[in-house]
Formats: structure tokens, sequence, C-alpha cells
């Protein structure tokens, strides 16, 4: 750097900086990177910014734009309302016609738990994200085209071991949030895991993190999670009030919500596994999930 009269960085301090191993050097100042140094003492003054994304549909770059980006970024008109039955071969279902999909599975005793590493996991919320990704690949979106993110290890390990007996979705890829920075897919499910009394969320409430995680999404964005847990944080309460708001402006078909919540009945599942409904759904004599979302 000291070599040139010039130097230009090019990148995104609101994304996930290196992984510091060492927690001293952290706490010394590396934890900060070098571009979020130069951003934070001179600003405007030296810093462009590329307004322009030509990935997301415009819900998904919404919600990122207003928290982190002064409602500065625009979506251009190749992928403003692409959707992802708007896919050659996928069809459109309530699976497929919306850019935005909450589950909240506050309430069904689903709670996480430690393995033995110390990483958190949540076996129940697990299978929901499967069960989701499931009904994508059955309304003909491909499987390589879906990417299931969460921000724990553990987790990341058991839906791999959900996935290796599921054939269909053999090619869906399962990653960190931190491992899945710079890629993208047509669908992304997010499992955020975190479910307890005592609305701790760990280190999902680091907005970076959330950040990458919402944007790898081209078509869709679905959340699974425990929405009182997540809520106890100021900002990812924003998330969930941003899904909740503008669930509906992709649904084509119906103006019914598809916001979804496990049912506190486990009868009619004849599994022992509790029930998806819908919100606007009186009944509980649904299918796990399947039935509503078809």
């Amino acid at each position: 750097m000291l070599q040139g009269s010039r130097c230009i960085l090019a990148g995104d301090h609101l994304q996930l900086p290196p992984t510091i191993q060492s927690v001293e050097a952290e706490k010394k100042g590396l934890g900060k990177t070098l571009f979020e140094r130069l951003a934070d003492l001179y600003g405007d003054e030296i810093m462009s910014m590329l307004t322009v994304q030509y990935r997301m549909h415009e819900l998904i770059m919404n919600w990122s734009s207003g928290e982190l980006y002064e409602n500065k970024i625009e979506a251009h008109s190749s992928v403003a309302s692409h959707l992802l039955y708007h896919l050659e071969d996928v069809k459109i279902s309530p699976s497929t016609e919306k850019a935005l999909l909450l589950i909240d599975t506050a309430g069904c005793d689903m709670e996480e738990k430690k393995d033995e590493e110390d990483s958190t996991l949540n076996e129940g919320e697990a299978e929901v994200a499967i069960a989701h990704a499931k009904r994508l690949v059955e309304s003909g979106v491909g499987a390589s085209d879906i990417g299931l993110i969460t921000p724990y290890a553990a987790q990341v390990v058991f839906l791999k071991t959900l996935k290796s007996n599921v054939d269909k979705l053999k090619e869906m890829e399962i990653s960190t949030v931190d491992g899945f920075q710079g890629r993208e897919k047509e669908a992304i499910i997010i499992s955020m895991v975190r479910s307890n009394a005592k609305k701790e969320v760990g280190f999902l409430s680091d907005r970076r993190r959330m950040n990458v995680a919402v944007t790898r999404a081209r078509r869709q964005c679905c959340l699974v999670c425990d929405t009182e847990t997540v809520s106890g944080d100021k900002f990812l309460k924003g998330l969930i009030e941003y899904f909740e708001e503008h669930v509906l402006q992709t649904v084509k078909r119906t103006p019914k919500p598809m916001m979804l919540i496990v049912c506190r009945c486990r009868l009619s599942s004849g599994s022992g596994r509790s029930v998806m409904k819908c919100r606007n759904h009186l009944s509980c004599d649904l299918c796990w999930l399947c039935t509503a979302v078809s």
C-alpha cells in the first residue's frame, strides 16, 4: 500500500469481517478492519457506494437497505420482482410465489440445546426447515438452487444428517452464515436456532451476520425462528416485524397471510410432532407443514 500514490479498497464493511482467532488481538483493535476504520474516520469524503444491486427481489433487499444502507440501495429492473415460479419448470404455488416467508415456531416446545462442543442446535426447527426445502423441490425448484443456512455449526451438522435421508435434497447446500458469505441461491432458508425462556440470542444480534444471511437470497428468503425469543433483541425484532409487514406483498392468488405458526395441537400429525398451519386457519387438522404451505 505504501508503494503507490493511491490505494483503493473495494468491499462492504457492513458484512462479516475476517475471523480473528486471538481474543487479545481482537481487543487490541484487529477486530475492526482497515475498511471500517477509514469509513468511520472519513465517511462520504472518501467513500463511493454502488447503489444498484442485481441479485435480490426488492422486498428482500429493502430490509437490508433500510436497516444498514440508509435506503440507498435499489434493485435493478431485471431482478426487482423475480420470484421462484418465474424459473423454468417451477410451478406457481404458495411455496414459490412469495419473496418472504416467516415460519414461527414460538410456543411449540422446540427449544434449543447444546452439543458436546457447546454449539447450539434446535432439532425441531431443523425438521421444519427441511420440510420447507422439500416443498420447494416438489414445486420444481432445483435442490441446487436452495441454500439452508444457520449461524451455528451444530445446527449445520444436524441439518446435514436430516438431509442425508432425503434423496431429493441431495444437491441442496447447507452451511453456516459465515461460510455462505459472497454466495447466493435462488431460495435461502435461514434456521435461526435460538429458542429459550430468557430470550437470549447470542451472536444473532450481530447485524452484519444477519445482513449476510438475508441477502444471500435471490427470489425467496424464508426465516424459521421462535419469534418470541429473537424479538428480545431490538435489531432482530425489526427484522421479524419487517417480514410480518411485507410477507403479503408477493401473494398473488390469495389475500390470506402465509406466515406460519406451529400449532400446539399435536394429534392431527399422527407422528407426535407439531402441526404447521396458517394463522388464518381455525382448525388443526392439517398435515405437518405440507398442507399449510399448499
